[in-house]
């Protein structure tokens, strides 16, 4: 973070060459107000209020001026701060959230928010101007020292007052935060599944829990405003008492001829501007800590040794290999020692029960999760040396579960890149969606909605076909590409894979359906994350059901 801190130096410089500035002509009024007491009103002079009058006008606008000019200084420093980190921090995001097992740097972009409104908000303020308050305390001592100390023991008790208030209300807010978020995703769960929950009748059981957590929030946050509120009425109440001191003090000393009712006026108005930063550095102290604690995080995330970039390789052909793979996750391994080779043009149907690790092998072999053990290659190249931005075009996906993004039907197929239009209509033709893409309302500018909620469940399966396919990927893996499909939509994508073969693609489909692998090339059966069986597959299916025939004759005896 030093690094970019230097990069928006010059605005905190500059900012804090005009707080200067503005806090000297923040003197014009008590300066004035003394002038008024002390001169124009006991010599009546009309030439002197007139005269002190124009030069405080004046002072009060380039006030205003370099005031705004500071404050506009600031909003340039949040957009520098903006551009400088978002892009960044997102790309960190998204491969973070890849990793099996991560909490995922899920706040960054919030972080990055939080430190643009702290820098162009009112609270950064205080910073520059409580370092002026001792000039101001020691114009006070000037004036007179028991004014001196009055206006100081003001400052020190509201300080008291704002770490005590701080220190109270803490722990409540940041328990009611935890519920806050706890309660925000068990709502968002119950919406994004609103249809299951009104047709099993739970709305009345969602909406009971709700009301639980909704108790034990609203119970923390009434216990930290009640603790608040009473702090801030002592604060207001003391800070009226440190008025009516000031000037109890100076009429005091007034009327015993120790100072002037000018001096006591200006005391008053510079009291209040030295313990205003203090009080608003008090006001605004949860502000400060959440953008420590944000520019500490990104710290962090920018501390780490950046990755070097790997030698740009040649495009790839499809050649892909697993060498005694193994991966682990959590202290559980979910794959171990899977080798198998698959040449640029071939087909492999990927086969098991459930939880066997089909997913977590297609993940691996993608390179999203680093295998813990042996090598994934990619044209003799291990997977984890590409760089993935290059790769990713001769890279075809479909996860599981096919999430489509906010956009229209070509922004979704194009992977949210430059549209081309032929591409488009190429891809969504072998993926067999080109006659159903122009059967809707506006065709490939249809807008799908949040996550593609506008369409069924198997028409975003068929969309995220066409994306995996857009570009003529060498490489491409389908996690379960039927599971929402029609007998319309499987014969599309039996029609897809002989397309890709004709084109010499690598496909990788994982599916429970046999009759999808009808036309692939190999077999890869995996079991309890260990490979059970690999070969042409017509041989594997050939084991497979002499090992289904050896296994009923030993049920039957």
């Amino acid at each position: 973070m030093r690094k970019f801190l230097r990069q928006w130096r010059i605005y905190f410089v500059y900012t804090g060459l005009f707080s200067f500035f503005v806090n000297v002509l923040q003197l014009t009024f008590p300066i004035y107000m003394l002038q008024i007491y002390d001169r124009v009103l006991s010599s009546q002079s009309m030439p002197t209020l007139w005269a002190i009058t124009v030069g405080a006008v004046g002072c009060l606008v380039v006030m205003a001026g370099l005031d705004f000019v500071r404050s506009r200084l600031l909003v340039r420093a949040g957009i520098a701060i903006d551009e400088s980190l978002s892009r960044t921090v997102l790309s960190s995001m998204l491969k973070d959230a890849g990793q099996i097992g991560s909490q995922g740097y899920s706040q960054g972009l919030r972080d990055v928010n939080t430190l643009r409104n702290f820098f162009s908000g009112n609270a950064i303020f205080a910073i520059f101007d409580i370092p002026w308050t001792p000039m101001y305390l020691i114009l006070i001592y000037i004036l007179h020292p028991v004014l001196g100390m009055v206006a100081t023991g003001g400052g020190v008790v509201i300080c008291i007052l704002g770490v005590l208030s701080d220190k109270l209300s803490r722990k409540p807010i940041e328990q009611a935060n935890v519920v806050s978020n706890a309660a925000q995703r068990f709502t968002g769960t119950a919406l994004q599944n609103a249809h299951a929950v009104q047709s099993m009748g739970m709305i009345t059981g969602v909406t009971e829990h709700w009301e639980k957590m909704n108790r034990v929030l609203v119970g923390l946050q009434t216990r930290a405003s009640k603790r608040a509120g009473l702090l801030q009425s002592i604060t207001k109440s003391f800070r009226v008492f440190m008025q009516v001191s000031i000037y109890g003090v100076g009429a005091y000393l007034t009327l015993t001829q120790a100072s002037t009712a000018g001096c006591m006026i200006a005391a008053s108005i510079l009291m209040g501007r030295a313990l205003q930063p203090i009080e608003m550095g008090m006001g605004t102290w949860k502000s400060f800590i959440e953008a420590r604690s944000a520019y500490n995080r990104l710290d962090t995330l920018f501390s780490a040794p950046p990755a070097q970039e790997p030698m740009e390789l040649p495009a790839p052909s499809g050649a892909i290999s697993a060498e005694h793979v193994s991966f682990v996750a959590g202290g559980k391994p979910l794959l171990q020692n899977i080798s198998f080779a698959l040449q640029p043009g071939e087909s492999m149907g990927l086969i098991g029960p459930s939880a066997a690790g089909k997913s977590s092998l297609a993940k691996v072999l993608l390179g999203i999760w680093p295998a813990s053990a042996g090598k994934v290659r990619l044209d003799g190249a291990d997977i984890a040396s590409w760089n993935f931005e290059r790769l990713g075009p001769y890279i075809g996906y479909l996860p599981q579960d096919v999430e489509l993004f906010s956009g229209t039907v070509g922004d979704n197929i194009a992977r949210l890149g430059e549209k081309d239009s032929d591409r488009i209509i190429d891809a969504a033709r072998k993926a067999g969606v080109h006659d159903m893409v122009l059967h809707m309302p506006k065709g490939y500018d249809t807008p799908v909605g949040p996550g593609g909620m506008a369409l069924s469940g198997g028409q975003r399966q068929r969309i995220g076909l066409a994306r995996a396919l857009y570009g003529d990927p060498k490489l491409i893996i389908l996690d379960e590409p039927n599971a929402s499909l029609d007998e319309e939509g499987e014969n599309a994508l039996l029609q897809a894979m002989e397309a890709l073969k004709r084109l010499q693609s690598t496909v990788i489909m994982i599916t429970h359906k046999p009759s999808l692998l009808s036309g692939v090339d190999k077999i890869l059966l995996v079991k309890n994350g260990q490979l059970a069986m690999f070969g042409p597959r017509e041989a594997v299916f050939q084991k497979l059901q002499t090992s289904n025939v050896t296994r009923m004759q030993q049920t039957a005896s």
